[in-house]
């Protein structure tokens, strides 16, 4: 039996022992798939940097006396805590014969039982090459195919197992077919003629902050692997992202082109939107079939060039940096071979098996096109890249490279070239298989969900579910970008709080002539600088392992500004009714244990609630809710909501003390300010100025402070 509980091991939960107690192993070799029989374990007590564990070393043979198979399963087990590795290898007579090797899908299958007591399960799997979604049926041997991540709910723990993507091989999550064989972790190259399969291949961890487990399972995964990529807590967020953007894709799809642009740019520019970035997306470029032919942009759609229409952004409309989109390929199908641009840069460029070109699977000959492509962007005044169609690596050099080794080269060549031309601004997309997540060194910014279809009239539904619990295993390596937006829409309110709490990027792709302001203001200041809250949005606890439409209630996603919960509700059932649920500050882990103050953006009020006291709300199909949870002041002591013009209020809040009775509030620029206390204070002053304060109906104050520029102080002096 597979056990972690000898008398100097450090204790591992009952349901995870249980969990472990026998496990299966079978080995697909090209000729077939093999059952591996089970021959001996071996376990001891060890440490390392992470501390002291118990390892068990399990041996699989085909044949107990003569071996054509050997697999070990290797566990470290730690106190909350265990890493997986699996080292195989095909036995061959000789090297000169015809050797058998592992295949290249499900080199290595590792057979799980049913863990026990599941009362809940959040499990997010690839359902398409390049996005996932959540699946959350408790029935494990229902779990799709390349699940990328699997967290579940016991009586008193959470788990989440974690598989990895190491160097060469890819390990995937996917349904047995009985309660003994629940649940398959399997181990794939995606290339022929392997004869070693050594990997980490998952981690194991358990606890009850679930949100923990995934932030520190990552790192320790990426730790344990020499940090192919680092964690998003060791990232840097790109400075271009913190403010407002528009990208021409739904504005334009493949038509954009300079007139285009420009006549959106004024647009903008004449209702006195602060856009700051502008996105010229997909169809800007030089192809034929679907294959690019120059670094330039096309000369019918830009007739003086690509720097032109740049210079007239920056120069005319107060766009401060423009990006241009390419393919992680070139262009979709990879570079025309018929094109100067392969002749000329033909050392960097590399011929799949079937006649695809793309840019070189090699650390160095791949960043040898990117910096002369990038190099080129960047004397046209380009300032970033969205980077498309990145989990076509494997695609493309299937049975030309492992996995692992090709997203890494891929993505190394890539980053190392955006990093020296661009900052490392990048928006990575269409890149959520597991190759790609575990392998970008240094990026910080990638898309979290499928498109935004603007057309889609019941698409929110499934764009915020992808986006909401996606968030969970993604959130840790990235900041999320949930993608752009319409503000003139059916579900534009709606996605504009669902941006308002991402954490991410905030850009719209509205069209010529749509673009409704009101819809952009709540979310961004002044100067254009986007509301971005502490963190990457995650559900709350009550919805985290369950599907929302399910139990009836709203999907609601939390996060952290200024000091406060931060936490939006949305209607995503899909048979009509209502959606009830409640509010509390249980819904924003660690926040407080005491009183908070809830105000509620949309229906503007505010009242206290007790420690643990739940409000309950109700939401209509279409209808979102959004509110500020800020912990209580003392009695007798104003308690700052912040701004309610913009969506996160108090995020506008820069800092309050108490001095000499005054409550001094320095905000990161005016609007409406609104604060609870006790009692109608006995005057106010804007900037050293005067100012009246006005007692709303939803029970709290309000000083008008629009008319101030800057940076502003507020005193507010108690009766």
């Amino acid at each position: 039996m597979l056990t972690c509980n000898d008398s100097s091991a450090a204790s591992v939960s009952d349901a995870c022992r249980t969990w472990l107690g026998g496990v299966g192993m079978t080995a697909n070799l090209d000729q077939g798939e093999k059952e591996l029989l089970f021959v001996s374990e071996e376990k001891k007590r060890e440490s390392d940097t992470l501390g002291v564990y118990t390892a068990i070393e399990r041996l699989y043979q085909d044949d107990a006396e003569q071996p054509g198979v050997i697999v070990r399963l290797k566990l470290r087990c730690y106190d909350r805590f265990l890493l997986a590795f699996v080292d195989g290898s095909v036995v061959s007579e000789n090297d000169f014969g015809n050797h058998r090797a592992f295949a290249p899908d499900n080199a290595v299958t590792i057979k799980l039982g049913l863990p026990s007591g599941i009362e809940g399960v959040l499990a997010n799997y690839q359902h398409k090459d390049w996005w996932t979604r959540p699946h959350f049926d408790t029935d494990l041997t229902k779990l799709p195919d390349r699940t990328l991540s699997l967290l579940w709910r016991s009586e008193d723990s959470y788990y989440h197992l974690l598989p990895v993507c190491g160097p060469k091989y890819r390990t995937d999550l996917a349904g047995g077919s009985s309660e003994n064989e629940a649940l398959q972790v399997r181990v794939s190259s995606h290339v022929g003629g392997m004869t070693r399969c050594d990997t980490f291949a998952f981690l194991l961890s358990w606890g009850d902050d679930p949100y923990e487990l995934a932030e520190n399972g990552v790192d320790t995964a990426l730790r344990e692997l020499g940090y192919p990529a680092l964690p998003r807590q060791k990232k840097e967020y790109p400075e271009i992202l913190d403010f407002l953007g528009w990208c021409s894709w739904d504005a334009f799809y493949h038509q954009v082109d300079e007139k285009g642009l420009l006549a959106k740019a004024g647009e903008l520019h004449d209702i006195g939107l602060p856009v700051k970035w502008v996105m010229i997306d997909d169809g800007w470029s030089e192809i034929e079939d679907r294959k690019l032919r120059a670094f330039d942009a096309d000369q019918e759609k830009f007739p003086q060039g690509l720097a032109h229409t740049v210079g007239a952004l920056k120069e005319r409309f107060g766009v401060n940096w423009v990006g241009v989109w390419h393919t992680i390929a070139g262009y979709w199908n990879g570079i025309h071979p018929d094109s100067r641009l392969a002749a000329e840069y033909a050392d960097f460029l590399f011929e799949t098996k079937r006649g695809n070109v793309i840019p070189y699977p090699d650390e160095a000959k791949g960043f040898g096109f990117w910096h002369a492509w990038h190099g080129y962007l960047k004397n046209q005044g380009v300032d970033f890249v969205k980077v498309d169609s990145q989990s076509a690596v494997n695609n493309f050099l299937r049975h030309h490279r492992p996995v692992g080794a090709s997203a890494s080269a891929a993505h190394s060549a890539l980053e190392a070239s955006v990093t020296m031309h661009f900052g490392r601004t990048i928006i990575n997309c269409m890149g959520m298989a597991s190759e790609n997540i575990w392998h970008r060194p240094v990026s910080a910014v990638s898309r979290n969900s499928d498109d935004f279809v603007p057309q889609e009239r019941s698409g929110f539904r499934e764009h915020a579910l992808q986006n909401a619990y996606n968030s969970y295993y993604h959130g840790p390596f990235y900041w999320g970008d949930w993608d752009m937006f319409w503000t003139q829409n059916h579900d534009d309110v709606q996605n504009a709080v669902l941006r308002a709490v991402s954490g991410g990027p905030v850009y719209f792709s509205d069209a010529l002539g749509k673009t409704d302001p009101s819809k952009l203001w709540p979310l961004i200041y002044r100067d254009g600088r986007i509301i971005r809250c502490d963190r990457t949005a995650n559900p709350t606890p009550d919805c985290l392992t369950v599907l929302p439409s399910d139990a009836g209630m709203p999907l609601k996603l939390w996060n952290t500004a200024g000091g406060a919960g931060v936490v939006a509700a949305f209607h995503v059932g899909d048979g009509g009714g209502s959606a009830d649920g409640t509010v509390s500050s249980c819904d924003v882990p660690g926040l407080t244990e005491g009183p908070v103050l809830l105000y509620d953006f949309f229906a503007k009020n505010a009242r206290m609630l007790a420690a643990g006291e739940k409000a309950d709300f109700r939401l209509e199909e279409e209808q979102c809710k959004l509110y500020l949870l800020i912990p209580a002041a003392e009695d007798g002591v104003i308690t700052p909501i912040g701004l309610t013009n913009k969506y996160v209020s108090r995020h506008a809040v820069k800092s309050h003390h108490i001095e000499d009775g005054v409550t001094v509030v320095t905000l990161i620029e005016g609007g409406s300010f609104a604060f609870a206390a006790d009692q109608k204070p006995s005057g106010a002053r804007v900037n050293g100025t005067e100012a009246s304060v006005t007692e709303q109906p939803g029970g709290y104050y309000e000083i008008d402070c629009s008319h101030a520029a800057g940076e502003v102080t507020i005193e507010i002096v108690q009766a």
